[in-house]
């Protein structure tokens, strides 16, 4: 009962941003790889992801996946997330108002993570922040784009709510990035399965009854594994 319930609000969120037979899809990471390394193709990642940062339109689903799951295949790909600048920008952002030097530093935090990590949903989210406050229109709506591009490659993978169904991420930082866009506050528990791709994030009390959310990390252990390394 509660899958069926989080399931018909999932789907009426959902349905505006992938509408077709299939409601999520896992990524296909041979065909991306293919497709964002090929030239000659409309994903051909520096061009995507230029039109990705530019954020002048708003990317189409194909284009979402590709540019979010095709980044793994990118030098500049870090498994991890250690930068300095998370705690700084939580800092800053944390203080009830905001003087203009603050305003100053959260987009400088923002811009230093997102050079590290151009799909950092907290950093994109502060931008917004900011922005909103400053009433800059014009930058709010490049990023909102931005935000919803990450936003729907993730959630056009899966449901999250068994193992069988996750949701597929590239950096563990993105399970909790997106717990608040899909109405849900962390639990306390984050929990690896046998397999050790996929893992779970427990969830505090909510209106679905949905005590967990599943996601799928094979993208960060193969990385981890490649530079020969085991925790992330």
């Amino acid at each position: 009962m509660k899958r069926a319930i989080f399931l018909v609000l999932f789907v009426v969120a959902f349905t505006a941003t992938k509408a077709q037979d299939d409601f999520f899809e896992a990524p296909n990471f041979k065909a991306i790889k293919h497709n964002v390394m090929e030239s000659s193709s409309p994903y051909f990642y520096p061009r995507l992801l230029q039109k990705f940062l530019a954020a002048e339109t708003e990317l189409n689903l194909e284009e979402s996946r590709h540019v979010y799951f095709g980044y793994i295949y990118q030098p500049e790909y870090i498994p991890v997330d250690t930068s300095a600048y998370n705690g700084l920008l939580a800092e800053t952002i944390s203080k009830p108002s905001f003087s203009e030097a603050d305003h100053d530093r959260v987009l400088q935090y923002a811009e230093a993570l997102l050079r590290e990590d151009p799909f950092n949903l907290r950093a994109l989210n502060a931008k917004l922040l900011v922005y909103a406050q400053q009433d800059n229109d014009k930058a709010y709506k490049r990023v909102v784009r931005q935000r919803k591009a990450v936003q729907d490659a993730i959630i056009s993978t899966g449901d999250g709510i068994s193992d069988k169904t996750p949701f597929y991420v590239i950096k563990v930082a993105h399970e909790y990035d997106l717990l608040p866009f899909l109405g849900y506050t962390f639990g306390g528990e984050d929990r690896m399965m046998r397999n050790r791709k996929v893992n779970y994030l427990t969830l505090s009390t909510n209106r679905f009854g949905i005590e967990r959310l599943y996601f799928n990390i094979s993208p960060v252990v193969d990385r981890v594994s490649s530079l020969g390394g085991s925790k992330f």
